[in-house]
């Protein structure tokens, strides 16, 4: 073999795997080629020593897809090159992050660069899945000290019962079903990424404790290879905080002052006891130093408060939700809009109708499909009471949060026969001060039901949080804040409605949370998720039966399929020509549905007549809308449709003689006429006399 070739092939579940190294990408530190299926995928690490000027562990991680691996390319006229990672990509990213963050030693500051990419995807192999794995295999053969190795997989539901899925499904029909993926060392779960149909909680438990046996499948080839391959070195350089640092910080401080400042959970006060701090020991610590010394005391008197008092830095109890309002309408002109605050976390959110035209069009590796709900996710800096500037797109956090509520909302979003619109809401978060984005859930439930969506339930969501102590001892912490998501051991975010839970995402700083832990989360946030229920409630508690008066109306009319073409005219002009004179957007489907939409309900009236013209039976007696096509001595023909025409003879015109047709009607007019006779042709005679 070239290039010291290694290559252990495995089954998963009958499906044909591989994982090989020494044939791609010989100058990266660790390259492996993995394979399920005909689904290829290949991860590269690389390492760079710190030199000590981060503060954090300097992770990268890319998901990247690419067009040919499923042999299409992009439908962007003008762009084929792909640039920009898709909002699905990133969320993949996001997700292998969470899964391999918690691995790593906490005094680890090298730059670590992760870089998945999708070679080849059969379509029946999802690639996320091979990624996970694949990346902590790539990271067991880096020089990196992950403390792996770790398996992902993905759970489902098959007539009630838990198996394992190896690609994504739908989840907007109204089956109950699971699409929850999970990464862990067989014992304990480093993250959660999932999507249910309404799937009640001790389900999902069941799931989830059957998934700690389904990791070690995957974790037994990963072992299996390293120990073909041989373990490299995982040396590095500490950049732990030295005790003498914490224990002078401490003796500046004191531990009232430190306990003020974390229960006052204010920046300036902070920087204030930061000033003190760094003025008392100038010489002897760098600022950093200090910095890293002051906040493991921080984690260690919030440790101290949870454990030892079992209270909350803000003094409520374990599982106390924070004071809660919520309201509707507070934008006149828009669709829906609705006002969502828990504590000073605070969204609005703002919904707005469009037609089925309005759709996005998503164009990526699995091909062309189109989305007609969307929600988006806008955090500013004065949410964070920052003077900072406006970013030009969006953070991958910005995406994942708004995606995470979008996910959330889709089991009752109604489907596009029982409302033909495109939905696209977004949440402006208004204030940030622990999980905006589960705010933001519960926003978009309101304000879609404030814009007369008829969604099937109210949905809302909750973040819960985790201390631990040395010994093993643990405290879920119900609707988390700020400060106990940055000193604190977890963000579990679970999304749902009064019956069963739609989406779940979990992050932890621990190296893996036990069954006992997600449990408790689950319970707790069970009964806060009721809490925040009932009081999105009271300002909204089911869909309006009326739409805004802004908002688009649709009228649903059915014509013969053989009546498309005719409706639409050469080109497309029968049908501009309609919406210009009407002033109506109207759709037509290849089943014959046409969607008519126009805020007037006059505009709609008149489109709706036109169109039904093309399925009308000619009776005698009614009257009908035409266009007069052609002028004859003897009258006008006029089309009553554009393959149903009838004659209005000069004697229909008026009841003395008319000797000149063109001073009642001329070529183009559009008038209305009665059918006044059919004969045994079929030929129609049509009359305006007396018609209004």
């Amino acid at each position: 073999m070239l290039f010291n070739e290694f290559k252990h092939e495995f089954e998963i579940d009958g499906r044909k795997c591989s994982f090989e190294t020494g044939k791609l990408a010989l100058k990266s530190q660790s390259s492996i080629l993995a394979r399920m299926g005909d689904t290829v995928i290949t991860v590269n690490v690389n390492t760079k020593p710190s030199t000590g000027e981060f503060d954090y562990f300097p992770l990268s991680v890319e998901y990247i897809e690419k067009f040919y691996a499923s042999g299409k390319i992009s439908g962007s006229r003008f762009v084929k090159r792909e640039r920009f990672p898709s909002d699905d990509a990133i969320l993949k990213a996001r997700m292998i992050d969470r899964a391999i963050r918690p691995r790593f030693p906490h005094d680890y500051k090298d730059e670590v660069s992760v870089i998945v990419t999708v070679m080849s995807y059969d379509e029946e192999n999802d690639p996320v899945i091979l990624a996970i794995n694949a990346v902590s295999v790539a990271l067991l053969n880096s020089p990196a000290p992950f403390e792996g190795p770790l398996g992902a997989v993905r759970l489902g539901l098959e007539g009630g019962n838990i198996v394992s899925l190896y690609k994504a499904i739908d989840l907007t029909s109204d089956e109950e079903k699971m699409n929850y993926v999970v990464a862990g060392d067989g014992e304990t779960f480093t993250m959660i990424d999932a999507g249910t149909h309404i799937v009640s909680e001790d389900k999902i438990l069941e799931g989830m404790e059957k998934s700690l046996d389904m990791m070690k499948i995957w974790i037994k080839p990963q072992e299996e290879f390293i120990k073909k391959v041989g373990a490299k070195e995982k040396g590095y350089t500490s950049f732990e905080t030295p005790q003498e640092a914490i224990d002078a910080v401490e003796e500046v401080l004191g531990e009232k002052k430190i306990r003020e400042v974390l229960e006052l959970g204010e920046s300036d006060a902070h920087a204030e006891a930061k000033e003190e701090v760094y003025k008392a020991l100038e010489g002897k610590f760098s600022k950093s130093t200090m910095d890293e010394a002051y906040e493991v005391l921080q984690k260690k008197m919030l440790r101290k408060i949870v454990l030892d008092e079992n209270k909350r830095v803000d003094g409520r109890d374990i599982n106390e939700v924070r004071e809660m309002a919520s309201e509707v309408d507070l934008l006149p002109r828009v669709h829906g809009s609705a006002l969502f605050t828990r504590g000073v976390t605070q969204t609005l959110t703002i919904a707005t109708l469009g037609s089925l035209k309005d759709v996005r069009l998503v164009d990526d590796m699995v091909g062309e499909r189109e989305q007609r709900y969307m929600h988006f996710y806008n955090d500013l800096p004065f949410a964070y009471g920052d003077a900072d500037r406006v970013r030009l797109v969006p953070s991958r956090r910005a995406i994942g949060h708004g995606m995470l509520a979008e996910k959330g909302l889709w089991p009752v979003i109604p489907s596009e026969d029982e409302f033909p619109y495109t939905m696209l809401v977004m949440s402006e978060i208004q204030g940030e001060n622990g999980s905006s984005s589960m705010a933001s859930a519960c926003g978009s439930s309101m304000a879609l039901m404030a814009a007369g969506v008829p969604i099937k339930d109210v949905v809302g969501g909750i973040a819960c949080g985790l201390v631990t102590g040395e010994k093993g001892e643990f405290k879920v912490l119900s609707d988390m804040q700020g400060v106990e998501d940055f000193y604190g051991d977890m963000d579990f975010k679970i999304i749902g409605t009064e019956n069963g839970v739609t989406a779940v995402q979990m992050d932890t700083k621990t190296k893996g949370l036990s069954m006992d832990v997600v449990k408790q989360t689950f319970a707790q946030s069970k009964e806060a998720r009721l809490q925040v229920i009932a009081k999105m409630k009271e300002a909204i508690a089911e869909p309006r039966t009326e739409m805004s008066k802004y908002a688009p109306r649709v009228v649903q009319i059915k014509v013969p399929t053989d009546k498309i073409g005719e409706i639409i005219g050469p080109g497309g002009k029968n049908i501009r020509e309609l919406s210009e004179r009407t002033g109506a957007e109207i759709e037509i489907e290849e089943d014959g549905t046409v969607n008519i939409y126009s805020a007037s309900e006059e505009s709609i009236e008149e489109a709706s007549k036109a169109i039904n013209i093309h399925n009308f039976v000619p009776e005698v007696g009614q009257t009908y809308e035409g266009k007069v096509a052609s002028i004859m001595p003897y009258g006008a023909f006029v089309d009553l449709t554009p393959s149903v025409s009838g004659l209005l003879h000069v004697s229909e015109m008026a009841d003395d003689f008319v000797k000149d047709v063109r001073k009642f009607v001329n070529e183009g007019d559009i008038i209305k006429v009665k059918i006044v006779g059919i004969d045994n042709m079929g030929k129609i005679k049509l009359s305006i006399k007396g018609v209004k």
